[in-house]
């Protein structure tokens, strides 16, 4: 069970990296199942840790577009 957290984690994190990179310039529109071959995990599991970025508070999402929030 603790490598399955660890690994939820981990692609949290790393999703978060990624998407700061693709989002430096603004808001846009992502491609879940690009994300999800370059993270290597399924595109289920990038939806599932973008709903947890997003009720984190540290992106958003607007008109089908995500974009990082400013502290």
């Amino acid at each position: 069970m603790d490598g399955a957290i660890t690994r939820l984690e981990n692609y949290e994190t790393r999703l978060y990296c990624l998407l700061a990179d693709e989002l430096a310039e603004g808001a846009r529109r992502v491609d879940f199942e690009d994300i999800a071959r370059r993270l290597g995990c399924s595109r289920s599991t990038v939806t599932y840790n973008v709903g947890k970025l997003m009720s984190a508070g540290v992106i958003g999402c607007t008109d089908g577009k995500l974009y990082l929030k400013k502290e």
